[in-house]
């Protein structure tokens, strides 16, 4: 008898499953140098390390997604100390609701002139948003996922609120998942006026060894004639160029600082560390037509910007150029969105 409820008890017990543990994680932490909260989000991967996923955000600079790792191999240049984030010379800025540059630090929308201060010679650049401190909800994380969710709140208790007066909440959400990051836009018009704005990010991606070990690839078939860094509108044709980036080209044959047009979510934008075997692919969203590269020789970073507008959309609009600024408008009560979706893939280990 005793034996009977021996054997059944640990009938019962081996058909009880094992409590899960989800590979996913989500956390604030507190950097001890300068008390700024840093948002981390994390994927074990239990069976291969080196494809375990983490990204570190930090809402009072911007938002800025600093840290994204694979294994053990940093994706982004680091700051000496956090507090240097709040310059952006690192990190994914976010660039709204004017990516790069605005031709003289204006521009005129339904009648309205808006002014900003120059701050790339005579010109604006940047957008209003990235030194801004952001709020964020309480991270969290599922079996499939780790999130968390920052905004500003565009009102009059913004410095700058006086030269971008329309009332909204821009909300950026941080999904990590097992094959990277998404990266969600959310523009909420709480106006009586209509809203016209670019997004974009401005990653600076880390050159791990030789710039001849970094390859890029961007194909569309047409990029931005510029003038001083400034679109004309005019497209032009990368075939035969050296700006052709339609097949994967090493870095150091590259000096650029354009705009590509016609990205679509199937031309998915991608670099490759080769050395290492990791990949990286930019994919987002049908609102990201455009793509700014800028690799600066003799710098350990270089940078592909996913736009939903060219530079300069709002006065390329104003111009007539519809097609070439694809600028966005958030209609009074509405919101609008999109994503960038950054898969990363290890080749070998």
């Amino acid at each position: 008898m005793i034996h009977s409820v021996l054997l059944a008890n640990l009938a019962l017990i081996s058909a009880t499953p094992a409590p899960s543990v989800s590979a996913f994680s989500a956390a604030v932490d507190t950097d001890a140098a300068s008390g700024l909260k840093v948002i981390v989000l994390k994927y074990d991967d239990a069976k291969d390390p080196t494809r375990s996923l983490a990204a570190r955000v930090l809402p009072e600079a911007g938002a800025n997604l600093f840290s994204l790792k694979i294994g053990d191999d940093e994706l982004m240049p680091q700051p000496d100390k956090l507090a240097d984030l709040k310059q952006n010379k690192t990190g994914t800025p976010i660039l709204f609701p004017t990516p790069n540059r605005v031709r003289d630090a204006s521009f005129t929308w339904e009648r309205k002139t808006f002014s900003f201060p120059a701050s790339s010679g005579k010109n604006f650049i940047h957008g209003l948003v990235r030194t801004r401190p952001w709020s964020f909800d309480p991270p969290t994380a599922t079996e499939t996922a780790a999130t968390v969710t920052t905004f500003i709140d565009w009102n009059a208790e913004q410095p700058d609120f006086a030269r971008f007066p329309i009332k909204h909440r821009l909300a950026v959400t941080f999904t990590l998942g097992k094959q990277g990051v998404r990266i969600t836009y959310n523009v909420d018009n709480r106006d009586s006026t209509r809203l016209p704005f670019g997004f974009a990010l401005h990653p600076y991606f880390r050159i791990p060894a030789d710039r001849n070990d970094v390859f890029v690839r961007i194909p569309v078939a047409q990029r931005m004639e510029a003038v001083d860094k400034l679109p004309t509108a005019k497209l032009v044709a990368v075939a035969g160029s050296p700006f052709d980036l339609r097949e994967p080209v090493s870095l150091d044959k590259l000096d650029l600082d354009d705009v590509y047009f016609g990205l679509t979510p199937s031309a998915l934008p991608a670099f490759e560390w080769r050395s290492q075997g990791i990949r990286m692919t930019l994919g987002a969203s049908k609102e990201f037509t455009h793509l700014v590269i800028y690799t600066p020789p003799g710098k350990p970073f270089f940078c592909m910007e996913n736009q939903t507008s060219s530079t300069d959309a709002h006065n390329l609009f104003a111009q007539g150029h519809k097609k070439e600024a694809h600028l966005l408008v958030a209609e009074p009560g509405k919101s609008a969105a999109g994503f960038v979706d950054w898969k990363i893939s290890r080749t070998k280990k």
